[in-house]
């Protein structure tokens, strides 16, 4: 039986984390994936062996939501290194490597630098790519994906991802090099592009290193107990049969498959190996964070049978402080706002279902303030969070209000950041035109719609009113990282940010307002068209206040620190 899937971060020291997916029970399975995915793409694997393994995926670091923790790259040592200190943290002494592409590469230099710790490597889309063959591979193959001002560098990572089901290498265009594939759906092709935006420019750190060690004079020098799988239907065939040819050590075995049969030639061959291994499961997850660091750490909170993910840090002896993003962020956009807080009380900035990295535990068919309260209420229960202090923002603002109507004991404080009432013609037109869908299409397009989105956002108010009247006249209104980072989060997301928007635009303002029994404080920068909307709702709302807010969301504590202050 599939074994559930739990998401881990390993605490490295310093504030670094290395994140992880665990599955399964019996001795420790380590699952590294190709470059520059993630272990989400392991999701096939760690099912495949849960049954016999503790599987545990890790995203390489730099890579998914693993911190960089690589000083040198060259040749991939430093990652065979950085892996020994994950085993070590982990409590793992000897352990089985599978490793995918990439992952297969950092494998061999893991087995060569550290033999001893080693039970069996597993070797999987791997071959010889030495000489000719591998300039001709990495000659174009890295591009600069920077992101620019026109957003063109997320078209540059579509073609990428589009052609390496066309083409290998991609970026050919010789019909030697066409591969006899589907291209598979725009979806498929989105989910690559998001590992492209996660890793970043520096994309081609592990990604090159691997390439360049890819050859038989590497691979050979191996001496554990290893098998390489020859699949019939995969691109790199040809490298694979290159590598074989040369022949290899007694110690490795040669798995033929097909794609259908990939993953059970490699159990029924490991099964041999499992009785004479004598390993034990390893120790249970240690904690996501450490404590006393004084700085922003992710960790996660079961709730509804997933789990939400949190950046914050739980040191400090005052009131924790929750901060909800607005429908289409994730807690990136908000960690600011609670990081001046560090150290005097916890703080906690939190994905909502299906945002960022929390998993998408909300019911589809009822994506309703109330319902995402009703879920942060259970992961703060959780967590052992008896009370908080909310800030919302956008559409934080009304789940913040619905958590203090489902329980008034949890919810001290309210600082509604960016709140309005929307009636009528204005409520009808942000419906009809906000939130154009932005489901993956086979051209790319979308890309180009979620930035120019994201990049009217904050030239006009609504963003679709772009006329005189509409203008919004702020500092730096276009600001290229801050664009990529919420394309990056819209995408993520994708067309469920229409309901979302839709809770936000619909939520019964005027009629909840008069509601609150907690002390709240509507505020919100100048600058912003929403400002005009604040006198108004605190107008309607018992123990109520209004401030202006700096446009830089570091400086509000200064207006936040004292009403929280307040009885």
């Amino acid at each position: 039986m599939p074994q559930p899937i739990t998401r881990h971060f390993l605490s490295m020291g310093e504030g670094q984390q290395v994140h992880y997916r665990r599955a399964g029970h019996g001795p420790p399975l380590i699952i590294m994936h190709p470059s520059p995915n993630s272990s989400a793409s392991m999701t096939a694997a760690i099912t495949a062996f849960s049954d016999l393994f503790t599987c545990i995926a890790l995203d390489t670091p730099g890579y998914g939501l693993s911190d960089d923790i690589v000083a040198d790259a060259t040749e991939l040592w430093g990652y065979a290194d950085a892996l020994a200190r994950v085993l070590d943290k982990l409590g793992i002494s000897k352990t089985f490597v599978y490793g995918a592409a990439t992952g297969a590469q950092i494998g061999i230099q893991f087995a060569r630098k550290y033999p001893t710790r080693v039970e069996a490597l597993l070797l999987d889309a791997n071959g010889d790519f030495g000489g000719e063959a591998g300039q001709h591979i990495a000659t174009g193959y890295f591009q600069d994906i920077t992101p620019v001002r026109d957003g063109t560098h997320l078209l540059k990572m579509w073609d990428m991802c589009r052609h390496l089901a066309v083409y290998f290498p991609w970026q050919s265009s010789l019909k030697a090099d066409r591969l006899n594939n589907d291209v598979p759906p725009p979806e498929f092709i989105q989910h690559y592009v998001n590992d492209y935006l996660y890793a970043g420019p520096g994309y081609k750190k592990a990604y090159y290193e691997a390439m360049v060690v890819e050859t038989w004079e590497n691979t050979s020098q191996v001496t554990v107990p290893t098998s390489v799988v020859r699949n019939a239907a995969s691109p790199l065939l040809p490298h694979t049969d290159a590598l074989i040819a040369k022949g290899l050590p007694e110690n490795f075995t040669i798995l033929p498959c097909t794609p259908a049969t990939r993953f059970q030639v490699q159990i029924d061959h490991i099964k041999q190996h499992l009785a004479a291994a004598n390993l034990s499961a390893p120790p249970p997850a240690p904690a996501d964070h450490d404590a006393g660091l004084n700085k922003v750490q992710n960790f996660y909170i079961p709730a509804r049978g997933g789990q939400l993910r949190v950046r914050g840090a739980l040191d400090g002896t005052q009131r924790p402080l929750l901060a909800l993003h607005d429908p289409a962020g994730s807690s990136r956009l908000v960690e600011p706002i609670v990081a001046p807080y560090i150290g005097t009380r916890p703080v906690l900035a939190l994905d909502l279902p299906g945002n960022g990295e929390s998993d998408n535990v909300i019911d589809p068919a009822n994506i309703t303030s109330a319902a995402y309260a009703e879920i942060v209420i259970e992961a703060l229960k959780n967590a052992g969070i008896a009370d908080v202090d909310i800030i919302g923002r956008y559409s934080g603002g009304p789940i913040a209000m619905e958590m203090s109507f489902q329980a008034p004991a949890l919810v001290r404080h309210l600082v509604l950041a960016g709140v309005g009432i929307y009636e009528g013609d204005e409520q009808k037109s942000l419906l009809a035109h906000y939130t154009p869908s932005i489901a993956p299409q086979w051209d790319g397009s979308h890309l180009v719609r979620a930035w120019a989105i994201m990049r009217d956002q904050n030239l006009f108010w609504p963003w679709f009113n772009r006329t005189k009247a509409g203008i919004l006249w702020t500092e730096n209104a276009i600001d290229v990282a801050m664009i990529h980072l919420r394309v990056m989060e819209m995408l993520k997301i994708g067309d469920q940010y229409q309901k979302a928007y839709a809770a936000m635009w619909t939520y019964p303002m005027r009629e909840r307002l008069p509601r609150l029994k907690a002390p709240a404080l509507f505020a919100v920068p100048t600058w912003e068209a929403i400002y005009a909307k604040n006198a108004d709702c605190a107008a309607l709302a018992p123990h109520a206040s209004v401030a202006d807010l700096s446009p830089k969301m570091a400086d509000w504590h200064n207006v936040l620190t004292p009403f929280f202050a307040a009885p």
